[in-house]
């Protein structure tokens, strides 16, 4: 019977384990902030499309005449909701016929005896995340409940309502020449500073905001720490 050899199994010495252990610390210290960061700019990102996307679905329906008059709605509700109503070319008719032309107000989207008012789609905030900036104010307190845009095939009907029009103008691709308030900021909620007219951002917090045009062209930017100013996503 041939004799086995006998083998030199080794473990790791004590001293091994704890370099291994410290090696992995330091990656991991490394690491988290790094995921944190991706994971915040993932939420804002998330919330900033489904923004954008309202607005697409808005423009779409009255280019495409299913709705000549259209309505986006940042709801006063809790959590609040960003609201798409569209009204048929019966009611826009009539109001145009009327006293004074649509104003995007609340009435302009009230359901009327034998005129209809359809919710098209809509977003449910997710407050705890999030914050959609229209015109903010001290604390950098969201004001855009109550605000809202109204979008009419050619633009003719365009109108900003409430606290949509209050914002200042800023301009794009620095670009200062054609400045405008045409826009939505998405902050984190824990931002400290969102403030689109003075350029004054979180770099903690990455911020996205949503340009919208009269015409329809919608475009989704991301605040770049580097370049001070907003590049198209």
């Amino acid at each position: 019977m041939p004799v086995q050899q006998k083998q030199n199994i080794k473990g790791f010495t004590l001293l091994e384990l704890l370099v291994i252990v410290a090696i992995i610390s330091v990656l991991a210290g490394i690491g988290f902030p790094q995921f944190n960061k991706w994971q915040r700019d993932r939420e804002i990102r998330v919330q900033a499309e489904k923004i954008t996307n309202l607005f697409t679905t808005a423009t779409t329906q009255v280019e495409r005449g299913a709705y000549p008059y259209v309505r986006i709605e940042f709801a006063t509700t809790s959590p609040g909701q960003i609201i798409v109503k569209g009204i048929t070319q019966d009611l826009l008719s009539k109001k145009i016929n009327g006293p004074t032309d649509p104003a995007c107000s609340v009435a302009d989207f009230t359901n009327a005896s034998n005129y209809q008012v359809d919710e098209i789609a809509s977003h449910t905030l997710n407050d705890k995340t999030y914050i959609p900036t229209l015109a903010p104010k001290a604390g950098q307190t969201s004001v855009g409940s109550g605000g809202a845009i109204c979008f009419s095939k050619g633009g003719k009907y365009f109108k900003q309502h409430g606290s949509a029009d209050l914002q200042g103008n800023i301009g794009f691709d620095n670009n200062t020449s054609a400045p405008t308030n045409n826009y939505v900021t998405v902050c984190h909620l824990s931002s400290s500073k969102c403030d689109a007219v003075t350029k004054s951002f979180d770099d903690d917090y990455p911020t996205y905001l949503v340009r919208y045009s009269r015409f329809g062209l919608i475009t989704k930017y991301k605040w770049n720490i580097k370049t001070l100013d907003w590049s198209s996503q």
